[in-house]
């Protein structure tokens, strides 16, 4: 009986206000609790990080005042043909993706097509996730704009807290399906004859 083929895999993120870390450390639990070998690194404090030493990588950044963030933006466009020679996934983290309606979606959609064209990266598959309004991270100008904003949506205007709209178990569901994608990519040749 052999081992079973573990691919070892990067979740690197950028992080403003922290929503987007704990999104990809729990996607990180998730792809681990399912046979991959995981690192999660911030492109902030790690921006030497190689695609090349991994099977797979993963990117995450969060939206603010209508880009992702530049250090995210800067290392995808500097590891650009090792990222596209391994199986890859981007999250976009954004209140955006919050909302249920056509417009929300096409705005979420049009973020990430913005990536893709500022990093001449497309993804192999890429999922806008649901982010969180912490109004208590913000400095005060931040979160007077935020709750101008806010008002103007009809959404919580109420500064003394957070909102977290993170769908945790569909973060999970999404981990567990790259673990699914990344390991039939990569699986050895004899593993996959097997199978058949």
């Amino acid at each position: 009986m052999t081992d079973t083929y573990r691919p070892k895999v990067l979740v690197i993120y950028a992080s403003t206000h922290g929503q987007t870390a704990k999104i990809a450390s729990r996607l990180a639990a998730s792809l681990g609790t399912n046979d991959v070998s995981v690192e999660i690194l911030e492109a902030k404090s790690n921006g030497d990080a190689r695609p090349e030493d991994f099977d797979a990588v993963v990117v995450a950044a969060s939206v603010h005042a209508g880009h992702h963030q530049r250090e995210i933006v800067n290392w995808v466009h500097d590891n650009l043909f090792e990222l596209g020679r391994r199986p890859n996934a981007f999250l976009s983290v954004s209140l955006t993706a919050a909302e249920d309606d056509d417009e929300s979606r096409d705005t979420a959609r049009k973020l990430i097509e913005d990536f893709e064209r500022d990093t001449n990266w497309y993804p192999r598959r890429s999922e806008s996730v649901a982010g969180a309004l912490q109004y208590r991270e913000y400095n005060p100008f931040a979160r007077t704009l935020m709750r101008l904003m806010m008002k103007k949506g009809g959404h919580p205007t109420d500064t003394s807290h957070d909102y977290d709209y993170t769908d945790w178990e569909a973060v999970a569901r999404l981990g567990e399906e790259l673990a699914g994608d990344f390991k039939a990519a990569l699986a050895p040749e004899s593993e996959v004859s097997s199978a058949s």
